[in-house]
């Protein structure tokens, strides 16, 4: 049975990891913790655990007698977390292709290139970064790997920041070609090593997209 301190850290935690993500807690951002315990209205213990919590998933810093520090993402951690990211979501890729899909198990990716289609002719960067973090979450949704899903979903996390700020400073139009419907093919088709192949290119182009927008603006932490 779940105590009433477990849901009070999970409530601050779930809070205090959405104020990171959203960039209201910017990284950088030097945090205390008394401040912390107002702010959500909880003792120090569920703040403590709530914030180990959050060490852990490296999406902020606690620095012994001086308080809390968002993390802040250099260049070669983007590189190091997406060579993480990207091994095991290309192995869910093959894995997924090698197992016969039903139609309505492929409709969401479907629904998600379309949205993606659709937010492209707008310019509406928000919606088609909505629609392709729909596809691969139901990419990760059929690998049907618990453990798996959740080490990518942090390094997701840790590096969520950056592909916002890139499309900021750029437009849709400057984003390498998707090939989330040459995935889907090649899911559809079973080709287990094609699906594999084209998630671990489209990756590869996104992170040097990335690096060279950063680069471009001088920006060396994110």
């Amino acid at each position: 049975m779940t105590t009433l301190r477990e849901k009070s850290t999970d409530s601050v935690y779930q809070q205090l990891r959405a104020k990171i993500l959203s960039n209201e807690f910017r990284p950088g951002m030097q945090l205390l913790e008394r401040d912390l315990v107002s702010l959500f209205g909880v003792s120090r213990t569920p703040v403590r655990e709530a914030l180990v919590r959050l060490q852990k998933e490296n999406l902020l810093q606690i620095i012994p007698r001086h308080g809390i520090r968002v993390r802040q993402v250099s260049l070669a951690d983007i590189e190091e977390i997406d060579q993480v990211q990207t091994s095991l979501e290309a192995t869910v890729a093959g894995v997924v292709a090698a197992t016969k899909q039903r139609v309505k198990d492929l409709a969401p990716f479907e629904q998600a290139c379309n949205a993606m289609d659709r937010a492209f002719a707008k310019n509406d960067p928000d919606a088609w970064a909505n629609a392709d973090e729909a596809f691969h979450a139901h990419l990760l949704k059929l690998g049907g790997n618990p453990r798996l899903a959740q080490i990518v979903n942090e390094c997701w996390d840790q590096i969520r920041r950056v592909r916002d700020l890139t499309l900021r400073l750029t437009t849709l139009a400057d984003l390498p070609a998707p090939q989330h419907r040459a995935i889907l093919d090649a899911i559809r088709a079973g080709d287990s090593a094609a699906a594999e192949r084209l998630c671990r290119a489209y990756r590869a182009q996104c992170l040097q997209f990335q690096i060279d927008t950063l680069q471009h603006f001088r920006i060396l932490e994110v």
